[in-house]
């Protein structure tokens, strides 16, 4: 039996369990990140995150997700949010950027202004699964659905509708999931326009499920955007059952995509493992 500190932190109702092994460092079993993701049975969270010392010296720490089921992610961008905000407050750095990495990418914190963190989530891959540059097509009962497709350290398929109410969302992940559109399964963001560069989406995470809301959904939305709507916007701001985020983006290929939002603590505590 092993005692665990651990803090909890959430941004747009996106919910973290967050574990800081810089200076202890313990290897967490399939079961044990389950466990400490479940609800009932455990702490409760979207995701488990830890950092982790790197051997890299322009790398500040490793940041390792982890999943509901267990699995590990390349990408979070609200949990990003989080990490950042913590270790600015506890490590009381005076830098005011910090550089990790996570199993995908390296990822630049930005500490802003009015409290808010800027997350540069590095550049957009669209030559992701060699088809996101194309606008592609899943049935689903009997109707046809347009997708794009692209990578933010984690891949996304992009559906824009003319409303997202009434889709049995979880149903609707699976049945494409099935398809095999994408080797490891894909996040799925289902979009609709509210007003110009203001979009409503519903988000569903391989290994999560649905939440309420996903930063690195909102980036790949932004970055889909061109293709589906054949428009730029450089500010985008998306809206999830969470919260609003926003997403800066040039447009550029060559250059990366930014999450800009704030992050706050629910309560911290010990778990016995």
């Amino acid at each position: 039996m092993k005692i665990i500190k651990f803090i909890k932190m959430q941004s747009l109702g996106n919910d973290f369990v967050i574990i800081d092994q810089l200076k202890n460092s313990h290897k967490f079993s399939k079961n044990q990140i389950k466990k400490i993701c479940d609800r009932n049975y455990g702490i409760g969270c979207d995701q488990l995150l830890i950092i982790r010392k790197s051997s890299k010296l322009d790398i500040s720490f490793e940041y390792k997700i982890y999943n509901k089921d267990g699995s590990e992610s390349g990408q979070c961008g609200n949990g990003a949010k989080c990490i950042a905000k913590y270790f600015f407050d506890k490590y009381k750095t005076r830098k005011k950027e910090i550089k990790i990495e996570t199993k995908t990418r390296k990822m630049v914190l930005r500490k802003c202004s009015n409290k808010n963190i800027e997350v540069d989530m590095g550049i957009p891959n669209i030559n992701y699964n060699k088809i996101d540059t194309k606008i592609s097509k899943f049935i689903y009962k009997g109707k046809k659905y347009l997708f794009s497709s692209v990578s933010i350290g984690n891949p996304h398929a992009v559906f824009l509708l003319k409303s997202i109410k009434g889709i049995d969302l979880e149903d609707f992940a699976n049945k494409f999931n099935k398809k095999n559109f994408f080797k490891n399964g894909v996040n799925i963001s289902l979009v609709e326009n509210i007003r110009k560069n203001n979009w409503r989406a519903r988000i569903y995470e391989r290994g999560s499920g649905e939440t309420m809301a996903c930063g690195s959904a909102s980036c790949a939305i932004s970055a889909c955007l061109p293709t589906l709507v054949k428009d730029l916007y450089i500010n985008n701001y998306v809206h999830m059952q969470g919260g609003k985020a926003q997403v800066k983006w040039s447009g550029k290929t060559n250059e990366p995509i930014y999450l800009i939002g704030s992050a706050e603590y629910v309560y911290s505590g010990q778990y016995k493992i």
